[in-house]
């Protein structure tokens, strides 16, 4: 925690400097009208009272002026009621918008080093969860203010009343804060653990969608079923827990009302009867109660909000208190212009808390000249690009251009002039025109189609439906690895700094592209000072002079041909594998496994599988903002662990129960899908719900007509005998409603839960039969979206919100008859207000609905504009777009901010109207009963019990209108699930499917014809092709030729539109697709890692393997050493994707993955491209060991990973134009010669 969150200061001082004085103002504001409005409140029982005592019971005063005082009060309390709604709700709406604004800015400016302290997870988590934590803060604050007023208020009201009477709330109120505060207590750690498993489900959900390709390959989704299933189970089950809970103490809760009810008829009548106080006194004790609810329930959790807030302004004070490692001086000037001349000193760098990186770096490199620097992986060579642009400042030394030392340079002037490319091509889901024009936007089409040419984009840009105008998913993903290089530099070459820094650029282009783009960029680096990060050779031809970088040091330097000369590390370095070591074999298979590499005290269980898409589920509840504020599942899932949250849950009633769900059922495909299949299986337990939801509401009704008996024959003729028989049934009925609400709240629960289960498993078993094609059609998370927060919407609905309206429903319906049935004309009068009261709630309800969309719609691009910001600030800060994106995200949160006010301004209005509508139907009850009285038509009973009943009928409308949210979301949720589950597989199962034995790896591909259906372009047109078991082909082309096309046809990502694809001569449609991909091996391009342990990825294909088999596997890729070095060997923990291994660690754990299936066909998707070549070498000999044997398809972009195979395929424009060994194609001099002539340097050193 921050030290500036260690004192003794409030939260509201704490966040005080953070939320500017404007809105501390409306904050105080509206503090201050909630007060008024609540003593206002409290004013109406006693108004009451006076009317029935003076006015109706005795005639002492005008009945029509303190009917007018009650209607003006009335008024008044409406204009209180809406002014601190409207002021209160619009500054915490004010104040969550500025810092959100606020933690952007910060985010945007922080230096690297700063930024590294926090993952982008956790800094979501800090934009969402605890800012959304921080305004319901402030939006609680006038509430605990008004509460507290309003308790006090009504407790001197009642103490000056009646001072004995009042003994009842004296005991009531202090017993009811102690069951409420243990009540959250218990409910707050469990719903904590909800949240826990629910992120867990989450993360089986998140990991099968990002690494959908591994998993289909190897055939693993009744795998990721199993997982899903067992982590929804114990999720149902923590639920089923909290459900027990939540039933026991929120049934005793809502006894409280009654049992004081109980009390004060007790004690009241008896007082009546002996005229220690008036039938007004008592009307007005009745009033009280039912005004003391909510704010005595509000008390009770406003101290678990606080607690939560207070850590949130922890959290956001950590963040915003970090300060950059580069700190520009105080009016620092500009970069002076000049030629580009780079001088470094005896630099030395090292990260927070690492080893030094780079040692005593010393280096001119002259204006215009082009540098180039190897090394090995981990050798400093992108740390050194970085200190060039100041993402970073040396640990001493320095770094000057132009003569001029950086450090005294602003920032902004210094990446200006030094224009950095880095390796991964982030672009940002705009069109292609604005992501290279990122740096320069008010550059013209011709300039940007200019730049695309240099970098040879223009081609591939022009045949795209959309041209410059085409909009890339999110990071560019709807364009290939080498397609978003190119456009990185275009953006690079538009914005013509006077330094280009290329941090190996080029890593996923192929040869005869690279080989292009180099001669185009020959004129944009021309008279330019150029540095290139270099992993292959073919880079070099654009260099003047290399240096080596080994451990940090420079250790040689000179012309590419002076160091293949002389320097053994700079040959490893640039040499490619020798065919030779292709297919060379272990030393021998060990026979028992390393114990040094499998510690016995170490967990196997590893990390755990978290959800890191936080924003999509607090949009759809932080939209709408008209549900209850402080519910304590809402705020169990924004809670932070503590150690006395930790003994809490450890505190819990162990997990039990089954679903009792068909599992077969549910994951079986159903083409036809309804919402209504998901309520058949349940109808009866739906109706024995309804059942106990219409007891509920009919035993609620009959407390008022048992007050309205004892008033009229027991306290009104002084008989004690029926007013303790009354209150005797009124106890007896309390007991019946206390059980019959226990049992309603966990049966309902333990219901919607059932339904719930079988909802995630249904919705998770159609994703995983859904064919690769959706997954690359539709975001990660708007996939996430449908079984996250759309299930989640049906959970609050199913769980609260039907109940909830149900009862209301039931209660408005039933005390209509019973005031009909009481006293008709006393009925009808009272009628006046339903004509208003139903026009008011449809029209706050169609335009909640409205407003609710549009705030929902603008806090996800809100949230996605957040992440985006910060996955890419890298790239915004090289080319100094900070205040830009500042702008924009300002814009879009005054927009969402702008929503959520309309939101609120419709609450304003709607609930002050309904309790002043209460106030009218009050005042006409009050004066038309007053001459039904003086006539005799209606006795004191019956007037008192008809109050009661109106103060009933007002609370279910304000249930009803807070529940609509939760109604709108389930209702959007809704559509979207069953348009998910009605999308059919582009890859369907054979309605007999073959179950194939050991494959022999033969491929056929008969006339095959595929087109993308996103783009309409073909990518195989009319391809036949026959690969034999055991033959390793290539497949060699430009970016976009249908190399990966064909990979993934063979594999049955997705199904040809016209011809054939045969495995060992069975058509693959015929296939069972599980067990044919079961011996199917695969290796992306950018290797995926599960979480849990290197064990567990390794085993992933086969997950029965034994440990000594995935260490062999493991030593077979020469994996095992790297394994045996780590603290934890197999056991260590892996998440998020593996980004604590190297990208070399990966492909060797992703190729012992491939490896120990045993598979009978290889797919090699490209899995070096973005190494080094010495590590390259050691992963092409793992390759060539796990393909010795089997059929293999290895796609490549650097030519020296075909050259060794049987086989080479030619792919252009979707036909296979070339078909032959290395040797044949460079002596046919075709295509592939051509492409083998572009990477000729590379080929000479090796």
């Amino acid at each position: 925690m921050s030290s500036k969150v260690k004192d003794g200061r409030g939260t509201l001082t704490l966040l005080a400097p953070l939320l500017g004085r404007a809105n501390l103002r409306r904050i105080r504001a509206g503090i201050v009208l909630s007060v008024l409005a609540q003593m206002t409140l409290a004013a109406i029982p006693l108004i009451q009272q006076r009317i029935v005592d003076d006015c109706i019971v005795t005639d002492k005063q005008s009945l029509g002026t303190w009917i007018t005082i009650l209607l003006a009060v009335g008024v008044l309390c409406f204009a209180l009621q809406y002014l601190r709604r409207s002021v209160g709700f619009r500054a915490a709406a004010r104040g969550q918008r500025d810092l959100q604004e606020r933690v952007h800015r910060q985010m945007q400016h922080l230096d690297a080093g700063a930024r590294g302290r926090f993952r982008t997870g956790d800094v979501m988590s800090r934009a969402t969860s605890d800012l959304t934590l921080i305004q319901m803060f402030l939006q609680q604050l006038g509430l605990l203010a008004g509460n507290l007023t309003l308790l006090t208020s009504a407790l001197i009201v009642m103490l000056y009343l009646s001072p004995l009477l009042s003994l009842v709330m004296v005991i009531a109120v202090p017993l009811f804060l102690w069951v409420a505060a243990r009540f959250r207590a218990r409910t707050f750690p469990a719903s904590y653990t909800d949240a826990v498993y629910k992120g867990a489900v989450a993360g089986v959900v998140e990991e099968a969608i990002t690494g959908v390709r591994v998993v289909k390959a190897f055939g693993q989704e009744e795998q990721e079923q199993r997982t899903l299933n067992s982590e929804a189970r114990t999720l149902f089950q923590s639920r089923l827990r909290a459900a027990r809970i939540t039933a026991r103490f929120s049934a005793s809760l809502d006894a409280f009302p009654g049992l004081t009810q109980v009390g004060v008829l007790a004690l009241g009548g008896l007082l009546v009867m002996h005229g220690d106080i008036t039938l007004g006194v008592y009307l007005a004790f009745s009033s009280y109660i039912l005004q003391l609810v909510t704010p005595v329930r509000f008390l009770s959790s406003i101290l678990t909000t606080s607690q939560q807030a207070r850590a949130g302004v922890a959290r956001l004070l950590d963040l915003l208190s970090a300060k950059s490692e580069v700190i520009e001086q105080p009016d620092a000037p500009d970069l002076r212009a000049g030629r580009g001349l780079i001088e470094i000193d005896h630099a030395d760098f090292a990260y927070a808390g690492g080893e030094r990186v780079l040692t005593d770096i010393t280096l001119r490199v002259e204006p215009g000249e082009r540098l180039a620097i190897v090394g090995a992986s981990g050798s400093g060579k992108s740390t050194l690009a970085l200190l060039l642009a100041r993402f970073y400042d040396p640990a001493s030394g320095q770094i000057r251009i132009d003569g001029q030392d950086l450090r005294d340079c602003s920032v902004g002037s210094i990446r200006r002039a030094v224009g950095l490319v880095f390796e991964e091509g982030f672009l940002f889901s705009t069109t292609i025109r604005d992501n290279i024009a990122f740096g320069r936007p008010d550059a013209g089409d011709d300039e940007v189609e200019r730049a695309a040419v240099a970098a040879h984009a223009h081609g591939f840009i022009s045949g795209l439906p959309g041209g410059y105008d085409t909009v890339v998913g999110e990071r560019g993903y709807t364009l290939s690895g080498g397609q978003r290089q190119r456009i990185a530099l275009a953006r690079a070459a538009l914005a013509n700094p006077r330094i280009l820094v290329l941090d190996d650029a080029t890593s996923a282009i192929d040869a005869r592209t690279e080989h292009a783009i180099h001669h185009s960029f020959d004129e944009v680096l021309a008279q330019r000072t150029t540095v290139l990060i270099a992993k292959r050779y073919s880079t070099l031809q654009l260099a003047d002079r290399v240096i080596v970088l080994d451990g940090g040091r420079i250790v040689d330097q000179g012309t590419p041909d002076e160091l293949q000369e002389r320097s053994e590390l700079f040959r490893e370095l640039m040499t490619g594998p020798d065919s030779d070591d292709i297919g060379a074999a272990p030393a021998g298979e060990v026979t028992a496994v390393d114990a040094v590499a499998w510690p016995a005290d170490v967990s196997r269980d590893g990390a755990a599988k978290v959800s890191s898409f936080a924003g999509d589920a607090l949009a759809r509840s932080s939209a709408g903002g008209g549900g209850p504020i402080s519910d304590s599942s809402r705020l169990g899932s924004l809670a932070t662990e503590s150690p006395e949250l930790l003994a809490a849950v450890a505190a819990l009633p162990p997990l039990a129960g089954e679903p009792e769900v068909d599992l077969a059922a549910q994951t079986a495909p159903n083409s036809h899908f309804t919402m209504g299949a998901v309520f058949r299986p349940f109808a009866r337990p739906l109706a024995l719900g309804v059942l106990l939801v219409v007891i509920d509401a009919l035993a609620s009704l009959a407390g008022p007509a048992l007050i309205r008996w004892g008033v009229d024959h027991g306290v009104v003729r002084d008989s004690v005998t029926v007013l303790y028989v009354v209150v005797g049934s009124l106890l007896a009925l309390q007991l019946l409603i206390w059980v019959n609400q226990r049992y309603m709240t966990f049966f309902t629960q333990w219901t919607a839960e059932r339904m719930l289960f079988g909802l995630r498993v249904r919705t998770f078993a159609h994703l995983q039969r859904l064919s690769l094609g959706y997954y690359e059609q539709h975001q990660a998370g708007k996939i996430m979206t449908r079984m996250t927060s759309d299930v989640e919407a049906f959970a609050q609905l199913l769980q609260q919100g039907l109940v909830t309206a149900l009862v209301s429903l039931l209660t408005c319906g039933g005390i209509a008859v019973v005031l009909a049935v009481f006293n008709p004309a006393l009925a009808l009068a009272v009628s006046i207000i339903l004509l208003p009261l139903v026009v008011a709630t449809a029209v706050f309800g169609r335009k909640s609905t409205r407003s609710y969309l549009v705030a929902r719609e603008r806090i996800s691009v809100l949230y996605a504009d957040m992440q985006e910001s910060l996955n890419g600030v890298t790239v915004s800060q090289a080319y100094n777009r900070q205040s830009a994106n500042e702008r924009r995200f300002a814009g879009l949160a005054e927009s969402y901010c702008a929503a959520r006010e309309r939101s609120y301004e419709l609450q304003a209005r709607f609930f002050p109207f309904i309790d002043f509508l209460s106030v009218i139907a009050k005042a006409t009850a009050l004066g038309a009963g007053a001459s039904m009285f003086a006539a005799g038509h209606l006795t004191a009973g019956v007037l008192v019990a008809f109050l009661l009943y109106l103060d009933q009928f007002f609370a279910p409308i304000r249930q009803l209108s807070s529940v609509f949210d939760q109604w709108l979301q389930a209702k959007v949720a809704a559509g979207q699930l069953g348009d998910l589950l009605r999308t059919p597989s582009a890859t369907p199962a054979a309605e007999a499917p073959v179950v194939p034995g050991r494959l022999r790896g033969d491929i056929d591909l008969d006339d095959v014809t595929f087109a993308y259906e996103s783009t309409g372009l073909v990518v195989m047109d009319d391809v036949s092709l026959h690969i034999p078991s055991g033959q390793v082909v290539a497949l060699v082309g430009t970016t976009g030729a249908g190399k990966s096309t064909l990979m993934k046809l063979v594999a049955r990502f997705y199904d040809p539109d016209n011809g054939t694809v045969r495995i060992d001569g069975v058509p693959l449609k015929q296939l069972d697709l599980p067990s044919y991909r079961h011996q199917l091996g695969f290796v992306p391009q950018e290797p995926f890692l599960f979480s849990g342990t290197i064990r567990s990825n390794i085993a992933y294909g086969r997950p029965g393997a034994s440990d000594l088999e995935v260490e062999r596997a493991a030593r077979a890729v020469g994996a095992h050493e790297f394994i045996r070095g780590l603290p934890a060997g197999y056991l260590t923990p892996v998440s998020e994707q593996g980004t604590s291994l190297s990208a070399g660690q990966r492909q060797l754990l992703s190729l012992a993955r491939a490896l120990l299936v045993d598979p009978a066909i290889l797919l090699l998707d490209e899995a070096t491209a973005n190494l080094d070549l010495a590590t390259e070498s050691r992963v092409q000999r793992a390759m060539g060991l796990v393909a010795s044997g089997r059929t293999t398809i290895v796609i490549a972009h650097r030519l020296h990973t075909a050259r060794a195979s049987h086989r080479i395929l030619v792919v252009d424009n979707g036909v296979i134009v070339e078909d032959g060994s290395h040797d044949e194609l460079v002596t046919a001099g075709g295509h592939y010669a051509g492409l083998w002539a572009a990477a000729s340097e590379q080929v000479a050193a090796s």
